[in-house]
């Protein structure tokens, strides 16, 4: 009974803060360029302040290994590597595949995983979950390039990928958190408690507009494809990489961090990236919507294995 309260405890708020952002949507108070502009404040501000502040804020004395870091970047890599083999068998519709790869390999990491491993584990350091955005949005970013490159009728430009992720503002306020940490930098009281402050509104903001953008207007229209999509993202992926972390030892926190890498729905900017691309915007966008309600019973479930067999 203790671990169905825990998992409850721990989705619950996720799954009535996103209600709450869909609720509004429904009824006048967001729109798509309200979403849109508090998504760029939270991807662009509030985010990598609570990144950076997170990091800086990791106990001296905490053990890192490096094994996650490295089981997270290699099962990445193979993970999209797999489903470029894979999924031009499943589906003959060159433009789906690219997007059904970057759907199945790429998760919301920052905007849902990091406020689920707070909430996993509260007032605990879950500065490990933050520090894993340095492994986990270059992979993203430059495997979805080149997925969506190789299907979609985009050019791979390796200049652009790189510019982009030394651009990324997540990566930005985790690297200058990580070199604040190492010089074992004081902030000022005052400016610890603004930044704090601002630290805060990202978890609950980011998941309120998650749910905000979420749209129902062609949700099954590709319903083999979403079936697919849907399936090998929150359930094929994170029980593969779940039970290899497992066998070599992976647990509590770091167990969580592969959790949401392999497990999270699928990151909302994907949509864009996809039409951009020469994908199949319209599939991009259902798998993200579909991804996101769904994740909820899949997070769910997975929790409460996890703490039912004491991993977490």
């Amino acid at each position: 009974m203790s671990e169905l309260l825990f998992a409850l405890n721990t989705v619950l708020p996720l799954l009535l803060l996103m209600s709450a952002g869909f609720l509004s949507r429904k009824i006048g108070l967001l729109n798509d360029g309200l979403v849109k502009g508090i998504n760029q404040l939270i991807f662009k501000l509030f985010l990598p302040v609570n990144l950076f502040m997170s990091v800086l804020k990791t106990p001296y004395d905490t053990q890192v290994s490096g094994k996650e870091f490295l089981f997270v970047f290699f099962g990445l890599i193979v993970l999209f590597l797999v489903l470029m083999v894979i999924m031009p068998r499943v589906e003959k519709d060159r433009a789906k595949v690219g997007v059904l790869i970057q759907g199945m390999g790429r998760a919301n990491y920052a905007f849902f995983g990091i406020p689920l491993v707070a909430m996993l584990f509260p007032g605990q350091d879950t500065s490990l979950a933050a520090l894993m955005v340095t492994v986990t949005v270059p992979v993203y970013n430059v495997m979805s390039v080149i997925a969506l490159s190789a299907f979609g009728g985009g050019k791979v430009s390796l200049k652009k990928i790189v510019l982009n992720i030394l651009k990324n503002p997540l990566i930005i306020s985790t690297v200058l958190g990580y070199i604040c940490w190492m010089l074992k930098v004081q902030l000022p009281s005052f400016l610890n408690t603004t930044l704090s402050d601002m630290a805060k509104v990202a978890t609950p903001l980011a998941l309120f507009t998650l749910g905000g953008a979420i749209t129902v207007k062609s949700a099954f229209s590709h319903k083999k494809q979403l079936l697919i999509g849907v399936l090998g993202k929150l359930v094929v992926s994170p029980l593969i990489f779940l039970a290899l972390a497992v066998l070599i030892g992976i647990r509590d926190v770091a167990l969580a961090c592969v959790l949401i890498s392999f497990g999270a729905p699928t990151a909302v900017s994907s949509y864009p990236m996809a039409q951009q691309m020469g994908g199949d915007g319209e599939l991009a966008a259902e798998i993200v919507a579909m991804t996101s309600v769904c994740s909820i019973l899949t997070t769910f479930l997975f929790v409460f294995l996890l703490k039912t067999m004491a991993f977490i």
